[in-house]
């Protein structure tokens, strides 16, 4: 997992990598300072800056970005085998006759996605069991079967009400880590390509999706620190020049530079920092995912991720809520770095002061 510090152009993020700085030496001389509540601290950052700045910093949260598709913008439908007579004996040569028949039995045409994938693995797991004795048509049934694969994946998952849950944000935050559970999924892919699924294992991670809410809240924890950041980053560029009109530190920016040390670093930055690296991992488990997929993703889902969760996307408008959250962050500390500037202050000196 990439640290704060490795984010493409981010040599601002974390505790201030000025001039060499590291972030292990300005936590260790903060260790001291109390974290307290996260919308509480942030309002205490921004009302300080506010009065040490005289103007007003007041975070304006953006609206709401795009909710997960309907499902009608991400299944794929398809289509019923149809068999003959003829074809349907054939299958009990193959002893398929009790698993088809359940398939077309009024139970079996209400199977959800997950189940329509378990039958079709059934089926190629019992036509490789028949070996010699399929005929023909059963072998090339076979063949456009595992072509579909993918897509029943797709549908299974992508495309069900459980990861409706997962990403939403209908319920609580749930215990556990979604970026293993994630990965269960790309291990279940995995086996379906390698031909062991394991249809009970893939039903048992469905179930732990259902548990709660990830996605939502991290995306409004995000919206959250993007406003912070950037009212603050606002102010900063905006009034730096009145800070220090001559180049040189003043009892302003002297007062800014506590700002800096005791509130930002040593309340906003350490949970910052906990709450990006943790989300960072579950979006790239996420990106994994979607990339393997992406030839049957749909383009509401393409959309979608390219708005909200895409760690790639980048172009004219185009850029993910999580792209844009830590964009904030290196911006933040840019307008930081061009105060200091101005001021002719060695950040090494601001954070030394504590």
């Amino acid at each position: 997992m990439a640290r704060l510090s490795g984010w493409p152009g981010a040599r601002w993020i974390s505790a201030w990598r000025l001039q060499g700085l590291a972030v292990g030496l300005a936590l260790a001389a903060l260790t001291a300072c109390a974290r307290t509540d996260g919308a509480a601290d942030q309002a205490d950052y921004l009302a300080r800056l506010a009065r040490v700045l005289d103007t007003d910093v007041g975070a304006v949260p953006e609206p709401a970005g795009p909710a997960y598709p309907p499902r009608r913008a991400l299944v794929h439908e398809l289509p019923r085998d149809a068999i003959d007579v003829g074809e349907f004996i054939d299958l009990h040569g193959c002893d398929m006759g009790a698993l088809v028949g359940y398939r077309n039995s009024p139970l079996g045409r209400l199977q959800g996605a997950s189940q329509r994938l378990g039958y079709e693995v059934a089926w190629l797991a019992a036509l490789d069991r028949c070996g010699s004795a399929a005929p023909d048509w059963m072998r090339a049934r076979a063949r456009a079967k595992t072509a579909q694969l993918p897509v029943l994946y797709w549908n299974a998952l992508f495309a069900g009400d459980e990861i409706r849950i997962a990403l939403g944000a209908s319920r609580p935050l749930p215990p556990g880590d979604f970026a293993w559970l994630l990965r269960e999924f790309a291990d279940h892919l995995d086996a379906l390509e390698r031909g062991g699924f394991d249809g009970a294992g893939f039903e048992a991670s469905l179930a732990l999706l259902r548990a709660g809410s990830w996605v939502g809240p991290a995306r409004q924890d995000w919206a959250g620190w993007r406003a912070v950041l950037d009212a603050a980053a606002d102010a900063l560029d905006r009034e730096a020049g009145r800070v220090c009109r001559n180049g040189r530190p003043t009892p302003r920016s002297a007062i800014l530079g506590n700002v800096f040390a005791q509130v930002y670093l040593g309340q906003l930055q350490p949970r910052l920092a906990d709450d990006l690296s943790r989300h960072e991992a579950w979006v790239a488990a996420f990106a994994v995912l979607a990339d393997r997929l992406d030839e049957v993703a749909t383009t509401g889902f393409r959309e979608w991720y390219g708005q909200v969760l895409d760690p790639a996307a980048e172009g004219p408008g185009v850029r993910s809520e999580w792209r844009r959250t830590r964009g904030a962050v290196v911006r933040h500390a840019e307008a930081w770095q061009r105060l200091f500037a101005t001021c002719g202050i060695d950040p090494r000196a601001v954070v030394r002061q504590d």
